[in-house]
């Protein structure tokens, strides 16, 4: 891990734009980013605080608008523009400038540029509910909906301890009633059980129904999704004109984390190793359903891309002096 200097000097660096403003941090401090929007509560940076020493390091930029992909940003890895609208923050959580990163969640805003860089990430609507009821919102799409306040990490341990410092949950009970598509060709270590998902791709009315009606009738739904934003351009501005647009919008492989918050749903990103993919795990927001989705997770965490956490550990490659004359030398 790289040290807490090198990591205050690539903030202030800047080099993928993802950060607005940071902040002087410590050692042995855990590094959050948060998305620099106001339905952020001050409350919860207080309450992790008083947890551990996590430390406010970034201000993160996000997509004008809350669109669901950033035209200002570069996804480090594939070079395609990144997903939105917490993008920075993803962006800050890959580079390891921070450790955690929080952002909004309405349509897929954190949940999505999460899994378009492989992280981990998770949403609730538990997480300073009172707070966020007074920022209720249409979509691009005309739906209404209040956001979700959501989390990013590299780890899923890291994942595990952020959500449960937040937000106090039960003891996990073993969950028994998994659900999954009928066209999911995934391998599972538990057993599943499957059923007819609609067109993830399609209209998000459709899929809003779906969720209200089966996540009532299971501990847990998997969804597996993806590559986010790797194929297509998977937002709804763009997708809206014409056929063609709506199929590079459907190429973006956006499925139920398009709606997840929509139905006032908890959901877990869990990357796989393929580029943009992952297992998106989604439950009623209720505590025992929720302590049980974030137990069961653990045993879809694979260990970390090495090649990708060798290259992004590496922070000297931003700060090398280059070319030097035989008086600099």
């Amino acid at each position: 891990m790289p040290d807490v200097e090198e990591r205050h000097a690539l903030a202030e660096l800047n080099p993928y734009h993802s950060v607005e403003q940071c902040f002087e941090v410590h050692h042995n401090e855990l590094l959050v980013g948060i998305k620099n929007v106001e339905q952020i509560p001050a409350s919860l940076l207080k309450r992790l605080q008083s947890k551990d020493r996590y430390a406010l390091h970034t201000l993160d930029a996000h997509a004008l608008g809350g669109r669901a992909v950033d035209l200002q940003l570069i996804n480090p890895i594939s070079g395609r523009w990144m997903s939105g609208s917490s993008s920075g923050t993803a962006i800050n959580v890959l580079t390891y400038i921070n450790d955690v990163g929080i952002g909004t969640d309405g349509g897929g805003s954190v949940l999505a540029p999460a899994m378009s860089v492989n992280l981990f990430g998770f949403i609730s609507p538990l997480i300073e509910a009172e707070s966020m009821k007074q920022y209720t919102k249409q979509s691009t799409d005309g739906i209404s909906f209040t956001p979700s306040i959501g989390f990013m990490t590299r780890d899923y341990e890291m994942m595990i301890k952020v959500v449960k410092d937040a937000y106090p949950l039960p003891e996990a009970e073993t969950q028994s009633d998994i659900l999954i598509s009928d066209r999911d060709s995934q391998n599972y270590p538990f057993a599943v059980r499957s059923c007819s998902f609609p067109d993830l791709g399609g209209s998000r009315l459709d899929l809003i129904d779906f969720l209200n009606s089966v996540l009532p009738t299971c501990d847990c739904l998997i969804s597996y999704e993806g590559p986010i934003d790797l194929e297509g351009f998977g937002d709804t501005l763009f997708g809206h004109f014409d056929k063609r647009s709506q199929a590079i919008q459907k190429a973006a492989s956006k499925g139920l984390i398009r709606v997840v918050n929509m139905v006032n749903a908890t959901a877990l990103c869990v990357p796989s190793s393929a580029l943009g993919c992952g297992f998106v795990l989604i439950c009623e927001s209720k505590e025992t359903k929720i302590a049980g989705m974030l137990a069961l997770a653990g045993q879809l965490a694979g260990e970390p891309d090495v090649m990708v956490h060798r290259y992004f550990q590496n922070l000297s490659m931003y700060f090398s002096k280059g070319y030097l004359s035989e008086e600099e030398r």
